[in-house]
């Protein structure tokens, strides 16, 4: 398993190296050769997609993806956050870049529908928006160092652009009362939470909107 995983480590740069990711908006052919409602593929882990780039025009086309070693249905989002690959009305595959996407709405292999949004320079990849309402939630997907498994940050900004991260060594509980700090009223629905899951999460983001 250990010479697995280096072997991820390898390859992965190795693949950036070789691959050619357009970056740039006047890199890509035009927005149209990117529609994919008329082509037939047997290309698998491909899912359909809307991208709205940085130039304000989209196209639906399709998606590539990798899965989680262990069951195929799984999306590695660390394959779709940073760059990735969309066909062309050729069914050819092109990398882009998370650059030159504003938005990216797509259903992945297991039929759900999830947005990724382009959340500015100061941010390296696309973060999937999680609830939009008083208190926005969005996700970051990252690389852990070792084995390149996904890891997360959480990201919850209010309506004052108050910005609180939950990473793997903080508290779910206290940055929660934290970011609804201006509702001292939800401190006792935090406290008696038993497990922070996204439903959970969203019950008290919800009743932070009343």
């Amino acid at each position: 398993m250990k010479i697995q995983k280096l072997t991820v480590l390898i390859l992965i740069p190795v693949f950036a190296s070789c691959v050619m990711v357009m970056n740039k908006i006047e890199e890509l052919k035009p927005i149209e050769n990117y529609s994919t409602e008329n082509i037939v593929t047997d290309e698998n882990k491909l899912m359909d997609a809307e991208i709205l780039f940085i130039n304000d025009k989209s196209v639906k086309t399709k998606l590539k993806a990798e899965t989680n070693l262990f069951d195929k249905t799984l999306l590695n989002e660390n394959s779709i956050n940073k760059y990735f690959a969309i066909l062309d009305n050729q069914a050819k595959k092109n990398y882009i870049s998370y650059e030159i996407v504003k938005k990216m709405t797509f259903k992945d292999l297991k039929g759900n529908l999830r947005t990724f949004i382009n959340r500015g320079d100061k941010f390296k990849s696309l973060h999937e928006v999680i609830y939009d309402g008083k208190i926005k939630w969005f996700v970051e997907y990252y690389p852990q160092a070792y084995d390149q498994s996904v890891q997360i940050n959480n990201h919850f900004v209010n309506e004052n652009n108050q910005v609180v991260i939950v990473g793997n060594f903080n508290s779910m509980r206290n940055k929660l009362k934290e970011i609804t700090i201006s509702k001292p009223e939800l401190i006792d629905i935090i406290d008696k939470t038993d497990k922070f899951n996204y439903e959970s999460i969203i019950e008290i983001l919800k009743e932070y909107e009343k």
